[in-house]
């Protein structure tokens, strides 16, 4: 009878289910972003380290001095020499410019130090920092897990306010199910009086209503989880596009299989708790009409 119902009001039920989809698929996208960008910086050294780079010119000597003065200083825990070979052997090996590299005349790589420092504490970093820099043939100084630190922090607030914001959208769901089943259940209401005198349960009349939300939910469900996959796909072509002329390629995650079941079960869920909230509100009131 659900199926029929829905069936017979064609524009109507695609309407509803499109609105309801349009809520399902931002929490859905954005879900997306997040954890593209979670995954991006799962692979970033986040432990407190600085790079200390040498001057092009910088002799074995002056590694060698360099090295010393860095493992004497009261904030380094190591160190990790990075000879300037190595490092234009690690960069062709991990991006698309091998054959670019492979054509010029010199390596156009410093040697450079790793250190991981004993602190975090931005005050110790930043005299630990100018101490180094003031080092002959030292070129430069970076902490570059800094900004890893931030994206890490902000990746987290980012995945409790898509929380929140999936709470609110549940709510909207919620409200546009239980609307649309309040709409059906008055235009029934007649027919519903009738069924009751002739022994009809309150279980009875609220099943095809039960029925009807859990079809409009499952639509509106595999309809989100399609819509955003769609999108997903575009934004994968366009930033393909856009980023195949650099090292690296950006590509945004969609979830798996287990996690686009659970979101069309789960809008499945809402829209029978928002028939059951409806149907039953509305038949407390035909009782007291009664």
């Amino acid at each position: 009878d659900a199926a029929r119902r829905l069936a017979a009001q064609p524009l109507a039920s695609v309407l509803s289910i499109a609105v309801i989809a349009l809520a399902v698929a931002l929490p859905v996208l954005a879900s997306s972003f997040v954890q593209s960008v979670a995954r991006a910086t799962a692979v970033l050294d986040t432990d407190p380290h600085v790079n200390v780079f040498l001057a092009l010119d910088a002799t074995d000597e002056d590694v060698r001095r360099v090295e010393a003065a860095l493992k004497a200083h009261p904030e380094t825990a190591s160190v990790r020499f990075v000879p300037r070979a190595k490092a234009l052997e690690e960069l062709k090996a991990t991006t698309h410019l091998a054959e670019l590299l492979a054509n010029l005349d010199r390596n156009p790589l410093p040697h450079a130090f790793s250190v991981r420092t004993r602190s975090s504490q931005a005050a110790r970093l930043a005299a630990a920092r100018a101490d180094w820099t003031k080092l002959p043939k030292v070129d430069q100084v970076s902490a570059e897990f800094e900004w890893a630190e931030k994206i890490s922090r902000w990746t987290s607030f980012a995945q409790r306010a898509l929380a929140g914001l999936a709470l609110v959208l549940a709510a909207a769901v919620l409200f546009i199910v239980g609307h649309l089943i309040r709409l059906q259940v008055l235009t029934r209401k007649e027919e519903i009086e009738v069924s009751q005198l002739i022994g009809a349960t309150a279980a009875d009349v609220r099943r095809p209503f039960l029925y009807h939300g859990l079809l409009q939910g499952l639509a509106a469900g595999l309809a989100a989880v399609g819509l955003a996959a769609l999108v997903i796909a575009w934004l994968n072509a366009e930033l393909s596009a856009l980023t195949s002329s650099y090292a690296y390629e950006i590509k945004l995650v969609f979830m798996g299989h287990e996690a686009m079941a659970g979101v069309i079960l789960a809008v499945g869920a809402l829209g029978v708790a928002g028939a059951w909230v409806s149907v039953s509100r509305e038949l407390k009131r035909f009782s007291v009409a009664g």
